[in-house]
């Protein structure tokens, strides 16, 4: 039986950012993807012939610079794509309110909306920076355990906190005070325009089921102002031919450092006896032996489907399954014969398209999802990739594709399996499209829906949650996945989690998965560098 140091279970970004890492120290890899396809959620695939269309996830403005030069993924292909539009706000009536990544010109654009919002906008866009520099300490860096860690865990601990006590001690206190505010609450302190606010409330709606109203969406926004915009708002970046192209890019560094990456073989379990982890087992039937394994699934499809519960204590048990899966986005991908009649539509819509036109609106849309329906009139979030990458799609044509929130994956009436279930959710996307951009539902040329069944049944995401579980107060930091076990161990000697529902997060990070391999590099040197390499 062929020997590894590490067997790597998914191919998303996080477990290829953990396989890069380790073949670049030596280690013997094998990466294993049930899909044809790399990238999990960050994939790219021909869902319409001759189109290359991003999945799931569209924008990876928060991978960081540094990784992707550690990693040398430039020479591997990777090439970045920074239209000048952020993000653009449908406001109702033909308008829209658009953040340009030109700063001056975002406050002339503010101010053409409301003139004392334009004023303060700089403000807060140093506030949130300043904010989010002393998050990016914690992010960048492994969670602590307050309650489990040796000496030396101790004294690596104090790095980090010392760089955010370089940023100042105000500056820690008011991220303390402000992180747990609703989003509603902290811009209403700043704003008065419900279209800015609106917009920027939703950074605060991604990786949860909640609205603007709801305790810890400050949190969420700072998050995503980690990614060093000067707005303070949303990174932006696309990879050119498609977010895939940096999951390509990825398996092209681990490959290129000796690790093996297999598509098309699905891991039907985690092998463990005398409770460590020895290997996978196959869909077909071939073990294959390993050091150690490390899974880039969700914590409840690695404990409960790959692992087995028995194998576990019932209290562990009963905190992984206490993690809050929840998914509430469905994907909407369109393929168009031509734009909307937006003036200056190519550039407006180049970045992020949000129906997002007050708080009201959002709180509205996320009110439906807690009592088990699809938001009537849902917050859509579009990227039309073929604006800055017209290679995607065949001439003449365009690809969008829209995120629908609110679509819970637990329906209180109906199911997704039902054929009038779907359709509806459909037509009051298409719908609201319209109403907020109208002649866009005349160029639609094809279509395909994906509802939170279907991101759970093709790309692993257990209840649809794109980000293995929701980003609450409860589940950030030390917390995630679970209060005990945020340091990429498990209770299965030799099993580590690399995937999106460990610390720092969801989204297009690569944090989870080069966290990850440091934990994982710390606990000992593989086999390969002491028996030689088979």
């Amino acid at each position: 039986m062929k020997q590894y140091d590490a067997v790597v279970v998914g191919g998303g970004h996080n477990a290829l950012v953990t396989a890069a890492r380790l073949a670049c120290e030596k280690w013997k890899v094998l990466v294993l993807e049930r899909r044809a396809v790399l990238g999990g959620a960050a994939s790219t695939d021909e869902i319409f012939p001759g189109c290359a269309v991003n999945v799931a996830a569209q924008d990876a403005g928060l991978f960081p610079a540094g990784l992707a030069a550690d990693l040398d993924l430039a020479a591997h292909g990777l090439e970045w794509v920074r239209p000048p539009a952020l993000a653009t706000s449908l406001t109702g009536g033909g308008e829209a309110l658009t953040l340009w990544r030109d700063p001056a010109r975002t406050i002339d654009e503010i101010a053409r909306h409301n003139r004392a919002d334009a004023a303060r906008f700089p403000d807060w866009a140093d506030h949130l920076r300043t904010m989010a520099r002393v998050l990016r300490v914690a992010l960048d860096h492994p969670a602590p355990a307050p309650h489990d860690m040796t000496k030396r865990e101790r004294l690596r601990l104090l790095r980090p906190l010392i760089q955010a006590g370089r940023l100042g001690k105000r500056t820690v206190v008011e991220l303390l005070r402000v992180a747990p505010l609703p989003a509603r609450d902290l811009l209403d302190d700043w704003f008065e325009s419900g279209a800015l606010k609106g917009m920027l409330a939703t950074t605060a709606l991604a990786g949860s089921r909640h609205g603007p109203s709801a305790m810890g969406g400050a949190l969420r926004m700072l998050y995503h102002a980690t990614g060093r915009e000067p707005h303070g708002f949303r990174s932006s970046a696309f990879a050119k031919g498609g977010i895939g192209a940096l999951s390509a890019a990825l398996a092209g560094a681990a490959r290129a450092h000796g690790a093996e990456v297999r598509t098309a073989t699905e891991v039907e379990r985690i092998l463990v006896d005398d409770g460590a982890a020895t290997g996978v087992a196959l869909a077909d039937g071939e073990e294959i032996a390993a050091r150690c394994v490390i899974s880039g699934a969700d914590p409840h499809r690695t404990f409960f489907r790959l692992v087995g519960a028995p194998r576990l204590g019932p209290e562990f048990n009963r905190k992984v399954a206490n993690i809050q899966l929840r998914g509430t986005t469905a994907i909407l991908h369109l393929l168009l014969d031509g734009l909307p009649p937006l003036p200056d539509a190519a550039e407006r819509l180049a970045g992020h398209t949000l129906v997002a036109p007050t708080l009201d609106y959002l709180e509205r849309a996320a009110d439906d999802a807690k009592y088990g329906r699809a938001s009537d009139r849902p917050h859509l979030d579009m990227v039309i990739p073929t604006l800055h990458d017209p290679a995607l799609a065949p001439a003449g044509h365009h690809l969008a594709s829209i995120q629908i929130r609110y679509a819970p994956y637990h329906l209180r009436d109906g199911s997704w399996e039902d054929d009038a279930t779907r359709d509806a959710l459909l037509a009051t996307a298409l719908h609201v499209l319209d109403d907020f951009l109208p002649g866009m539902r005349d160029r639609i040329v094809d279509h395909r829906l994906l509802t939170p069944l279907d991101l759970e049944t093709e790309l692993g995401l257990t209840a649809g949650d794109e980000y293995h579980g929701q980003m609450g107060l409860d589940q950030m930091l030390f917390m995630r996945p679970i209060a005990g076990w945020a340091r990429y161990r498990t209770p299965v000697e030799g099993l580590f989690l690399c995937g999106s529902g460990c610390h720092p997060g969801g989204g297009v990070t690569g944090g989870p998965g080069r966290l990850a391999a440091g934990a994982i590099l710390r606990e000992g040197k593989p086999v390969a560098r002491l028996s030689g390499r088979s």
